[in-house]
């Protein structure tokens, strides 16, 4: 059966109806129901105890998993699979299956980009696609101001924020961008490293930074604590 086109109807299927026809004394009935080729075939990745998910990106650190999801699935057994990688060189198969484990390395060969699904007629479906190998971005811990530190000045004062960004992948033309939230609110302060904010009532007032790197992957350091003490008020 051709998985990728609708199948035609049977011959002998036509024969009989065509002889109901001629007998003249039965209505025709209905075609039967045609079988549904394949409706597509989703590629997915996995890594850890994670899910499968559609989304190709893959950590460095650790051993993937991607898979061939044959929409319907009663057509999976008739259908195989090839995986391979398309380089300078051309084409190198990796592995027959449904399945298939790698460890991800950038520019490696054993990465697959290329998907081959052959039927049991030998008709073929190409699908050429790309895994995302990305690294995190990490936050270090220690800031400007670091946890329980006291400010000391007035509303008008302006404090520093200060922190740390770290990615393996910034070498590799990755990006990251950082938000610092003070007191719930959210500023978007780009690729900065440190801002500058006044603005300050005396109290007690929380931040954190979030980091997010150009593949959405991100980082956020939990909630420190600072206090503001206006000395001018004091007096």
């Amino acid at each position: 059966m051709n998985l990728f086109n609708r199948p035609i109807l049977p011959f002998f299927v036509v024969a009989a109806l065509f002889d109901v026809f001629l007998a003249g004394c039965l209505d025709a009935p209905d075609y039967p129901e045609t079988a549904r080729p394949v409706e597509s075939i989703n590629i997915m990745v996995q890594q850890g105890n994670n899910e499968f998910t559609t989304t190709l990106k893959v950590n460095p650190t650790d051993s993937a998993t991607i898979k061939a999801s044959v929409i319907p699935e009663k057509f999976q057994e008739d259908l195989n699979f090839e995986w391979l990688h398309t380089g300078n060189n051309g084409d190198t198969s990796l592995m027959l299956g449904q399945f298939y484990t790698f460890y991800p390395q950038r520019g490696g060969s054993a990465v697959p980009n290329k998907l081959i699904t052959t039927d049991r007629e030998g008709n073929k479906q190409i699908q050429n696609f790309m895994v995302v190998i990305n690294t995190p971005p990490v936050l270090a811990d220690t800031t400007i101001p670091a946890n329980g530190d006291t400010l000391y000045g007035a509303l008008e004062s302006a404090f520093l924020f200060e922190w740390m960004s770290l990615d393996l992948d910034l070498a590799n033309g990755d990006t990251l961008f950082h938000i610092l939230e003070i007191d719930s609110i959210q500023y978007d302060v780009g690729t900065l490293l440190q801002v500058k904010q006044s603005g300050f009532k005396p109290g007690e007032h929380k931040f954190r930074i979030i980091v997010r790197d150009l593949y959405g992957d991100t980082d956020t350091l939990s909630y420190k604590k600072f206090f503001v003490f206006d000395t001018l008020e004091a007096k």
